[in-house]
């Protein structure tokens, strides 16, 4: 007897369900076995099988001393440091975002092969020095790093003693009973800010015998953001700072004392900010003038750079580094709150962001 069949395929449940017209149209379920003994008879020809297939990962990118006061013969150790990979773990996801494999690097590894994978389009996700506070749920899918609850916090990132989080992603499609490759390149979250020259010219009515320099701080710093998978979407409403602030919780981290002859080598990790909410992160100088409290809050690349800055007005972004170049002329005129820039006419800012390689440089006058 000639039997007529149309198969209809589960795949992502691994179930068959094979629809046989000579039982009357009923939908019938197999199991392995009976689907084995099924392949067995009539051949795998314009079957879907879980065909094996194996993906060798390779990192690419900058990867990163603990965060500290330095000398430039320290220069070398914080970059080793920011580029250190601690610990690497793969996810490689179906095309509907469900898990095929979650793979970990042997420590001291950038490149290994991951088998067993199913043959099909994959999207390949990439974490590194992943906090020790975050656990992977066995069932994650895709969606989960673009859950707003599935953060990284700035307290994770204050010194690279457990290295730097890192992430990357890329869609690469393998093929059976083959070894695919793909380079995978990842990048930090956080963007590093850095207070370059600082210039103290008074103007006339400024008396620089009375203005005493003491910190230079961050202020309103994001304090958590999303995995950067797809996106570094930041927490609204949450934020850290060097001293307490109207809307700033205090860390100690984000606060370094200075003085006018004393300022180099001071840098901060900051997250992914933008001025969306009118709120995006701040570096303040802080000092006394006439024995009273002043401070020079300003916004971190703002605005397009002019006089050979290179800011480009795009604010705060993962994996760069700002320089800010300080230069001081109204010392009796700064801001009574540390979080609130002054009148932008009274102040200039150049932003010259770079990628982490590089150095993006602005220059700043109050």
């Amino acid at each position: 007897m000639y039997y007529f069949i149309n198969k209809i395929a589960d795949y992502e449940n691994e179930q068959f369900y094979w629809k046989d017209r000579s039982l009357g149209g009923r939908l019938v379920l197999l199991g392995w076995p009976a689907l084995a003994v099924f392949l067995y008879r009539y051949g795998s020809g314009g079957t879907h099988t879980r065909e094996n297939a194996s993906l060798t990962v390779t990192l690419s990118g900058q990867v990163p001393v603990s965060k500290a006061v330095g000398s430039p013969d320290d220069a070398e150790a914080v970059k080793e440091a920011e580029n250190k990979l601690h610990n690497v773990t793969v996810f490689v996801f179906n095309s509907n975002g469900t898990l095929d494999k979650k793979h970990t690097f042997a420590p001291n590894q950038i490149s290994e092969t991951i088998t067993g994978l199913v043959a099909g389009t994959k999207k390949v996700v990439v974490v590194a020095n992943v906090p020790s506070a975050i656990t992977f749920p066995d069932s994650i899918n895709y969606g989960w790093f673009e859950d707003a609850g599935n953060v990284i916090d700035l307290d994770t990132q204050a010194t690279t003693a457990d290295g730097l989080f890192m992430s990357g992603e890329d869609t690469v499609v393998l093929s059976a009973n083959t070894v695919s490759e793909a380079t995978i390149p990842i990048s930090r979250v956080v963007a590093k800010v850095k207070l370059g020259t600082l210039t103290i010219a008074p103007e006339a009515g400024h008396d620089a015998a009375k203005f005493a320099l003491t910190k230079v701080m961050v202020m309103k710093a994001r304090s958590s953001v999303k995995m950067g998978l797809p996106s570094v979407d930041y927490t609204p409403n949450a934020f850290y700072g060097g001293m307490q602030g109207d809307k700033s919780t205090v860390k100690t981290y984000l606060a370094e004392t200075i003085s006018t002859g004393d300022y180099a080598n001071r840098y901060f990790y900051v997250l992914p900010s933008d001025n969306g909410d009118g709120n995006t992160t701040l570096i303040t100088l802080a000092g006394t003038y006439d024995g009273q409290p002043v401070y020079f809050p300003f916004r971190i690349n703002d605005t397009v750079g002019s006089d050979g800055a290179t800011s480009d007005g795009t604010f705060i972004r993962r994996n760069s580094v700002y320089v800010v170049n300080v230069t001081l002329k109204r010392l009796g005129s700064g801001s009574d709150n540390p979080e609130v820039p002054a009148d932008p006419a009274s102040l200039t800012v150049t932003v010259e962001p770079q990628e982490w390689a590089t150095d993006l440089i602005q220059n700043v006058e109050w």
